[in-house]
């Protein structure tokens, strides 16, 4: 059930008409791996028809273009590569739109063929393609993802890099493979991949946070064995490790950031329903019969995310408020509150 939305009371500063707004697209919900901490709670196969699903393009279009904006997109699923050619036309979709700048694919990296890279390169919006490990070793990543996915992960990657596309990796740290952290750092810079971007897990049921959540002495610590990796591994390669999420500005004031959850980004699930965000299981609306503006306009959820000043807890007027603000995500999926403290902050 969506939840209740308020009456439309839009405001002289719309936050949605800063600039890079950004799209994650969940276009499809089937995936060909079963990943222990993934926040996607089913496997649909069943699909919208295909004029729905560009119906949901047109409406993301159209929302930038009464903004004013240009925006960027990630497509993703589910595991994109499943359906080539949707993935294709929708891609043909974003590079010819005037409104979007950056296209982006999320992905396994197991199903990426010659085939599929050859097509990809018509493409010259498709800024980057972030591929998911979650262990440096086969054994620990397969653990994770399922037996043999790390070699057809690698094997995508090497097919990308040969043709020139930007790569980066997506490691979710969680308690199975924390002592793994390090060990992606130089797993990236061996694979010569361009960005590593490493997030907090978000347990999405008791059983996960008594699996996978980590304490906040140990992630402290974890935290900065990554920094002081990042420091020497961006001495040495290309490779960049982005730091710029809630958190890491408690281990460096100069980095980290503010989650633009609510301000200028949005989650659109394959079958039209919009969530804040792909970690945090609150249906706004679906973008089909209500409108992507009247859910950005008027959700509650939303609005509430917007006022900094309602945080709770050690959040609540924290002097690093401004780059940080903890991940709401977490907060809502271990306290049941969007504006409850980050339960792994350590200040």
């Amino acid at each position: 059930m969506n939840e209740n939305v308020m009456n439309p009371c839009i405001p002289a500063s719309i936050p949605a008409a800063e600039e890079g707004f950004y799209f994650q697209w969940h276009f499809l919900e089937s995936c060909n791996l079963r990943c222990i901490h993934c926040y996607q709670q089913g496997y649909a196969t069943k699909e919208l028809p295909r004029e729905q699903i560009f119906q949901i393009a047109l409406h993301l279009d159209n929302a930038l273009s009464k903004w004013g904006k240009r925006g960027r997109i990630s497509l993703t699923g589910g595991e994109p590569f499943l359906r080539k050619d949707l993935l294709c036309d929708l891609l043909e979709r974003f590079n010819s739109s005037e409104h979007f700048n950056w296209i982006g694919i999320l992905t396994n990296g197991t199903l990426i063929d010659d085939s599929i890279v050859d097509r990809l390169q018509a493409y010259d919006k498709l800024k980057e393609i972030q591929v998911s490990i979650d262990g440096a070793t086969e054994m620990s990543h397969d653990k994770v993802r399922g037996s043999g996915s790390y070699a057809r992960a690698l094997e995508g990657i090497a097919r990308l890099k040969v043709k020139g596309f930007t790569v980066s990796l997506m490691f979710t740290l969680h308690r199975l493979n924390q002592d793994e952290a390090e060990g992606v750092i130089d797993l990236a810079q061996q694979l010569g991949v361009d960005a590593l971007t490493i997030e907090r897990v978000t347990p999405m049921n008791d059983d996960d946070r008594q699996r996978l959540f980590i304490e906040v002495e140990t992630l402290q610590a974890i935290y900065k064995r990554i920094y002081r990796k990042k420091l020497e591994a961006e001495k040495t390669s290309k490779l960049k490790i982005r730091v710029s999420r809630p958190l890491w500005n408690l281990i460096d004031e100069h980095i980290g950031g503010f989650c633009p959850v609510g301000l200028s980004s949005l989650c659109i699930l394959h079958d039209g329903t919009a969530l804040p965000c792909r970690r945090m299981e609150i249906p706004l609306g679906n973008v089909l019969t209500d409108g992507l503006f009247k859910i950005w306009y008027t959700s509650q959820t939303l609005w509430k995310l917007r006022n900094k000043h309602l945080l709770q807890g050690k959040c609540h007027g924290c002097p690093t408020l401004g780059n940080c603000g903890g991940c709401r995500a977490i907060a809502y999926t271990i306290n049941g509150d969007v504006m409850a403290e980050d339960p792994q902050c350590w200040r």
